[in-house]
């Protein structure tokens, strides 16, 4: 399994010392959190540009729907006004069509009765001026009665025109309509497109404001770390740990030794509860659990010299303690989040890690 992070573990007050190594480690991390603030910073800012203009979309969608109701009223008047002509046409038409009947039923009638035959009236002697009289009467009726008729006729061509206009305003309205409408759905596109965008950035800045938290976690459990090693002194070996090259013994004992280089170290695998062993004598620096290491445990051997021991089960020693070459210090476990049992194990040379193959017998 990979490390979360790695530390440096030396005793040493030089630029290689552990000490230094997990000062440069905080500034790094120091650097991510500050990068961090600033994408979060930067994510806030465009989420505020997106909200202003999402609020713009909305309000233009808000007039769009007012204008649209305006000329929904409009054509409704219109459509009523037109309904109010055609009726008046009708009513016109009916009009005109019994003048019509009227004036031809009144002529009829006349020349049935023989009363309406110029020749006769003008051989009849009987009474001269009954005769123009008569005439004078029957030509003032059949006049009147087309003045009316041609009025009616005027009045329902003027209102065809007025319904004529109106049809087109009506026409001219409903293309109108059909656009804010298209435009309408636009908006709402639009709308939806920045509403999308606004719940990718908040699930964006959800995240990195929990990595940041993490990293701030990170960081203080580093300094903790800093600051415990700053304190611990440095345990001198009566042997060198620099002359124990291909003589550490083993830190678990593994039926298959079944082990797996990973990251700057080595991983035993073997069965939960499997005892652990010191492979050098020195002094606990640290016993306790770490974010990415589970269970942990750390000998300082002197001379800059440091071994690791993670993802324990259990821890035997307590920092502070001395132990010898062998001695159980801790049982195999997967604490930490691994999956599999196994030991993760490290040596570090001034804070740099070592390969732990070069070391081990």
């Amino acid at each position: 399994m990979a490390l979360s992070m790695t530390f440096s573990f030396c005793p040493q007050a030089k630029a290689t010392s552990p000490v230094a190594q997990t000062q440069s480690k905080l500034k790094q991390l120091d650097t991510k959190i500050n990068n961090l603030r600033q994408i979060l910073a930067s994510a806030h800012d465009k989420r505020g540009v997106l909200n202003k203009e999402l609020s713009g979309t909305e309000k233009q969608i808000g007039e769009c729907v007012q204008k649209l109701r305006s000329i929904q009223l409009d054509m409704n008047a219109k459509e009523r006004k037109i309904n109010e002509l055609q009726a008046s046409v009708n009513t016109l038409n009916q009009q005109l069509s019994t003048q019509q009947q009227l004036l031809a039923s009144h002529v009829r009638a006349r020349y049935q009765m023989g009363e309406y035959q110029p020749l006769k009236w003008l051989l009849n002697q009987d009474n001269p001026y009954k005769v123009s009289r008569i005439l004078t009467y029957y030509q003032y009726i059949i006049k009147s009665r087309q003045q009316l008729i041609d009025q009616i006729d005027e009045t329902r061509k003027k209102i065809n025109e007025n319904k004529d206009k109106l049809h087109k305003e009506l026409g001219k309205n409903q293309r109108l309509q059909e656009q804010l409408t298209q435009h309408q759905q636009q908006l709402q596109q639009n709308k939806s497109y920045h509403t999308t965008l606004i719940q990718s950035l908040n699930h964006e800045i959800q995240t990195n404001q929990l990595t940041l938290r993490d990293f701030q976690k990170d960081k203080d459990n580093l300094s903790r770390l800093l600051k415990s090693l700053t304190q611990q002194s440095v345990v001198q070996s009566s042997k060198p740990f620099a002359q124990m090259r291909k003589k550490l013994p083993l830190p678990v004992q593994t039926e298959h030794r079944t082990l797996q280089k990973m990251n700057q170290g080595v991983t035993f695998f073997a069965d939960e509860g499997a005892v652990v062993t010191a492979v050098y004598p020195g002094k606990v620096v640290f016993s306790d659990w770490l974010k990415g290491y589970g269970l942990l445990l750390i000998i300082d051997h002197g001379q800059g010299f440091m071994t690791l021991y993670a993802h324990n089960q259990s821890l035997f020693k307590h920092k502070g303690q001395m132990v010898h070459q062998r001695e159980q210090i801790a049982s195999v476990g997967h604490s930490g989040g691994i999956k599999q049992n196994g030991l993760y194990f490290e040596i570090r040379l001034r804070g740099k890690a070592v390969s732990p193959l070069d070391w081990l017998s």
